[in-house]
């Protein structure tokens, strides 16, 4: 019985943080930003009101928003985003085994 009952409070405290870290991936943030444009490795970059500066590596696949659309830039746009975790890349474009988390835009409107 003492067995049993240590088993389940691993278990039980394995899956709460398990938990946590699945939520903080899927927490989705909202922000109001000005568009500055894309940076030399190709993320966009916004700036809020207090010059905090967001950069996005990539957009959700049913959004249009061209990177190098200079109609966009210093315009004022209001985004949900989240963090993800993608695989990492070398300097030669191979993967290192490892994983990065970056922002993703779900969402994007003109303000």
């Amino acid at each position: 019985m003492k067995t049993l009952y240590t088993t389940t409070v691993i278990l039980f405290i394995a899956f709460s943080f398990s938990a946590k870290k699945i939520t903080f991936q899927e927490t989705v943030h909202t922000l109001v930003a000005t568009y500055i444009g894309a940076t030399e490795n190709q993320d966009y970059k916004f700036i809020d009101d207090n010059n905090v500066e967001y950069l996005f590596y990539d957009i959700s696949k049913n959004i249009s928003f061209e990177k190098e659309d200079d109609s966009k830039i210093n315009k004022k746009f209001i985004l949900t985003w989240k963090n993800k975790l993608v695989d990492e890349y070398d300097s030669v474009g191979q993967k290192t085994g490892g994983q990065i988390i970056v922002k993703t835009i779900l969402s994007i409107k003109t303000k």
